[in-house]
């Protein structure tokens, strides 16, 4: 269906919803000329029909969005199934730049339950209870719930905020007003966005070269581009990018509609508050329904960040979250602390995790006095893997401050004056430490010892993958001593496809740890205190990975080592989601491992329709690795530096 190009200068008559209008010019030249919107609909009117008897559903978008009737003709969601094509060129243009006008992008309401736990958040930090945070708060806290504002506007609202004085407070109504009328988010009416199909796309692009370095409807100030998510690939002369809240809400609208699964934070959290005025059941239904009129393969958004889109009924219900993400960043910042910093002090227990115990006594340590169910909250929010705890990645990603930030708001460390942290309650009681003697510890050999013994976890059959495979748990004895020596596990191996491991050439292997020093008969005493320094088992699982369709379930497991100088070289699998017990498995020290070459892949599931894994062999020893994906593991996994040592040779012995 051709259009002509003179109509994208034509002026709608009402823009948002006729809370704004405009007065259309009594233009001449375009009187006869067919204006655009005879061509395009609103993006509000897009729907699609699987079924003969079902209800086309359709979603509200922003008022800046089109849809072209080439892409896709809109009286096909009411009558017939068709194909979707990907949206793929997006044209981003307005009629006349001197019509276009900033208006606010006004929010909806706080109820007053949100309104409640809003102040809950905003007072967290407030021990008076005055309900004001200081100025140099607020930065952080308009950051955190994408409002910051950026360049000359942004520069003059932080500076009037700073010249109320360094002890004056802005209180939450002050807040609230800013966040209920976006004031920060302001958008430019009169500008549109349409989906195009690729062949208008390619008269638009000739079109523009065409008219290269003049105005490219002549005697007008129309604008145009054309772009592929945030790439330009052209551009009428005098064309200007508009602001950025507009653009990626824009943007992310269409990924949306093309039922892209993958956004960054802010993406997620703009489109969020674009689609708020739709149900979360009707965003889900509409997603599904768009996606089963696509030939692509259908994973599963439960597992993708876009989960939070189906489950979120408004971005108020996440601000409560921001604001204290926002507070403990500037509490951070104004005290000389880093991510890292701050990480390793809530710590207590330096495992390397944080419990929720650990998450609100570190906040309170901080100056944040926050109640159960927000703390809750936040560790929903952050514990990304939903393994029950927060590692470094997950709270440097959640305070997104760290070492390579660069803020002028950061103070040097030595201003830092907090107590330190109070002693967490402990359910084990003292332990005392036990110095190994040196000549004990240099009597220590390890090697390797091949497993003959192995007890079936799980197959791949009837996963539907186009590969088999199964994981193994080795036998070795249950971990008990044998007079002075022991055989450890370090984790799962594999079978070549359903056989057990014994019947193929490759050797898995654990280690043999002797006391030389002890005897068959009289065992060691020293042998279970030198496992513990040197072998100490994990100190809990994260699930890496699953398959939890049909019947056939399986469960990855990634060990989590009591800190920084010990490894777990291998995995663990389960039919359960229930994790494993500690004792099945022992990690190892830092000293004696090196970077392991031997990584590849044996498996993955491609075929099977499900969350996306594989299943690696990490190192000589044949033990198994899980990654949730198809691309090698992000952390490079380990191998022995030798077959056959003493520990004397990679640890210090004066050390025990």
């Amino acid at each position: 269906m051709p259009w002509p190009i003179k109509g994208l200068a034509k002026l709608r008559p009402t823009q948002g919803k006729g809370d704004f209008a405009f007065s259309q010019s009594n233009d001449q030249d375009l009187a006869k000329v067919a204006s655009w919107d005879n061509y395009f609909y609103p993006a509000d009117e897009f729907t699609v029909k699987n079924t003969l008897y079902s209800k086309a559903i359709s979603l509200d978008f922003p008022d800046c969005m089109f849809i072209s009737h080439n892409y896709y003709n809109k009286t096909w969601g009411f009558r017939t199934h068709r194909r979707l094509k990907n949206v793929i060129i997006i044209m981003d243009f307005a009629p006349s730049k001197a019509a276009m006008v900033e208006i606010s992008d006004v929010g909806k309401a706080f109820t007053p339950i949100q309104e409640q736990n809003l102040q809950r958040a905003f007072q967290g930090a407030d021990p008076s209870r005055s309900g004001g945070i200081s100025a140099g708060e607020v930065k952080e806290v308009l950051r955190a719930v994408d409002i910051g504002l950026e360049g000359e506007e942004g520069a003059k609202f932080y500076q009037n905020i700073q010249n109320l004085g360094p002890n004056s407070v802005i209180t939450f109504d002050h807040i609230k007003h800013m966040l209920t009328q976006r004031l920060a988010s302001r958008v430019q009416a009169n500008r549109h966005y349409v989906a195009l199909c690729l062949a208008e796309a390619e008269c638009m692009r000739a079109a523009l070269h065409s008219q290269s370095g003049v105005p490219f409807i002549p005697g007008k100030d129309a604008i145009v581009a054309l772009r592929t998510e945030r790439t330009l690939l052209d551009a009428s002369t005098g064309y200007e990018v508009t602001q950025s809240q507009q653009d990626t809400s824009a943007i992310s609208c269409y990924k949306f509609i093309d039922n892209s699964l993958y956004y960054s934070p802010r993406e997620l959290s703009i489109l969020l508050r674009a689609l708020q005025n739709n149900p979360c059941k009707s965003r889900e239904s509409f997603f599904k329904e768009v996606r089963s009129s696509r030939r692509r393969k259908e994973i599963d958004p439960a597992t993708t960040p876009l989960a939070k889109i189906f489950v979120t009924s408004d971005e108020r219900h996440v601000l409560q979250y921001r604001i204290a993400k926002g507070r403990v960043t500037a509490l951070l910042k104004s005290r000389g602390l880093y991510a890292r910093d701050a990480f390793a002090a809530f710590d207590h227990d330096r495992d390397g995790l944080l419990s929720s115990v650990e998450l609100q006594r570190g906040l309170e340590w901080l100056g944040m006095k926050l109640d159960n169910t927000l703390v809750r909250d936040i560790m929903s929010e952050v514990d990304k893997d939903r393994d029950g705890f927060i590692n470094l990645e997950e709270f440097k990603s959640a305070v997104g401050w760290d070492e390579e930030a660069d803020d002028t708001d950061f103070v040097s460390a030595n201003q830092f004056t907090a107590t330190p942290l109070p002693p967490m309650p402990t359910s084990e009681g003292n332990q005392e430490t036990i110095r190994i003697p040196a000549s004990v510890l240099a009597g220590i050999k390890i090697k390797i010892k091949k497993v003959s013994r192995f007890h079936l976890v799980w197959t791949s059959k009837g996963s539907m993958s186009r590969q088999q495979v199964s994981v193994w748990e080795p036998i070795v004895g249950g971990g008990a001593f044998r007079a002075n020596k022991a055989f450890i596990t370090l984790g799962h191996y594999i079978g070549t496809g359903y056989d057990s491991p014994v019947r193929d050439s490759k050797d898995r292997l654990c280690l043999e740890i002797t006391d030389s020093q002890g005897s068959f008969v009289g065992g060691s005493s020293w042998l279970p205190h030198v496992l513990d320094k040197f072998l100490p088992r994990p100190v809990r699982f994260r699930l890496a990975w699953s398959v939890i369709s049909g019947s056939n379930q399986f469960y990855a497991w990634e060990p989590i080592s009591p800190g920084d100088n010990f490894v777990a070289m291998g995995f663990v699998g389960t039919k359960t989601d229930a994790p494993p017990d500690v004792k099945c498995m022992r990690c190892v020290s830092k000293d004696w491992l090196t970077g392991s070459n031997f990584v590849h892949k044996v498996w993955d599931d491609s075929g099977s329709g499900g969350r996306e894994g594989s299943i690696w062999v990490f190192n000589t020893m044949n033990l198994v690795g899980f990654v949730a994906g198809h691309d090698p593991p992000a952390r490079h996994p380990w191998d022995l530096k030798s077959r056959r040592f003493h520990l004397r040779d990679f640890s210090d012995v004066q050390m025990g």
